[in-house]
């Protein structure tokens, strides 16, 4: 029981939700399990369609259902899908003008506002500009030292789209080459005219459930804070988001800008590249890492060979020194055409500079 008067049974064997509402019996299929939130985006195919009105609703709206496991509430959110019948439209517009639509669903929902969006969405079209042209430092992200002859790891979305890619170290911006990208599992391999002070190795093992590890970066860019920052954390799984094996998952911070950095063990060795973090609808405190056997296949298929990995834990003022010399700041600099494209556009990865947001 969630508040109403429906009752709803999880069933994680089948993957479904079964929802009792006014006697009536429906079925959800479960599409994600954060473990304290499920979600589910379409009726389950097992649904008995009873009525006229449910087969229209099932194949003319979009659903999304999240059931809140810790604070035992449901939200709910039905929206006309773009294709939809012009009389179906009417028809719910009708039902919410009338108030019928909101108490029908109940939960959580805007539907109104929601029913708007999808009927006239805002297309933000870029307007020209005598300095569309013009090139500037638009976005940041982090990189980090794998070679003694300047060769850095880092994430594609880092590095998409830029006109140049600098590389800040020791007070100097140097450009960077592009050398390989691996638009799947989001790394690039940069190289440079540097010879770094310090390098990192890859470790030749994935991390384990529960491993203590170390997040290093520039989050929210030089901008907010020149000083490089690190953050502790633990594995909390071998799977990244969707089940996705080439990536797992953490609960050190990782926050735009962070993106590309390094995440290490204590012996100094990279066990994975900082990736992604969780929408905040979809639950709070949940990173994604590329894991370090995904970046040495990706390496070793562009000749690209790491140090050996160290086999002895170092002091925190040893690591710390690592840490700041083989981690970078970069900045990905594009044309003001590029930059209004790209944040015109719904889903965009880049850390852009807040001037641009």
């Amino acid at each position: 029981m969630y508040g109403y008067k429906d009752t709803w049974t999880i069933d994680l064997d089948r993957g479904v939700i079964k929802e009792i509402t006014k006697g009536q019996v429906g079925y959800w299929t479960i599409t994600k399990n954060y473990g304290d939130t499920i979600i589910s985006t379409a009726p389950s195919e097992q649904e008995v369609i009873s009525s006229e009105m449910m087969r229209a609703l099932i194949l003319n709206m979009d659903f999304r259902l999240m059931l809140d496991l810790t604070n035992k509430t449901i939200s709910m959110l039905w929206v006309p899908k773009f294709n939809a019948p012009k009389k179906f439209k009417k028809a719910i517009k009708k039902m919410i003008a009338k108030g019928e639509w909101k108490e029908n669903v109940k939960g959580n929902c805007d539907v109104e506002n929601l029913y708007a969006k999808k009927e006239n969405p805002k297309k933000k079209e870029p307007k020209q500009s005598p300095d569309d042209d013009k090139v500037l430092a638009a976005a940041s992200g982090t990189g980090f030292f794998v070679s003694r002859t300047g060769h850095i790891v880092t994430n594609h979305h880092v590095i998409d789209e830029c006109k140049v890619v600098k590389v800040n170290y020791t007070g100097d911006e140097i450009e960077a080459k592009i050398l390989a990208i691996d638009k799947t599992n989001d790394l690039a391999i940069l190289q440079t005219k540097i010879t770094p002070k310090k390098v990192f190795s890859v470790s030749n093992e994935d991390v384990s459930l529960l491993e203590d590890i170390i997040v290093a970066g520039f989050p929210l860019g030089k901008r907010v804070s020149a000083a490089i920052k690190t953050h502790k954390g633990n594995v909390t799984a071998l799977a990244g988001f969707g089940d996705n094996y080439s990536n797992f998952q953490t609960d050190a911070t990782i926050n735009e800008g962070n993106s590309g950095g390094p995440v290490m063990d204590q012996k100094g060795n990279v066990v994975g590249v900082a990736v992604a973090l969780m929408p905040v609808e979809s639950g709070q405190n949940i990173f994604f890492v590329v894991k370090s056997s995904t970046l040495k296949t990706f390496a070793n298929s562009n000749g690209l060979q790491f140090l050996p990995p160290n086999n002895q834990d170092l002091s925190n003022k040893v690591l710390g020194q690592l840490v700041s010399d083989a981690t970078v700041y970069l900045e990905c600099w594009m044309t003001v055409a590029k930059i209004k494209e790209l944040i015109a556009r719904e889903e965009n990865r880049k850390a852009f500079f807040s001037e641009y947001k």
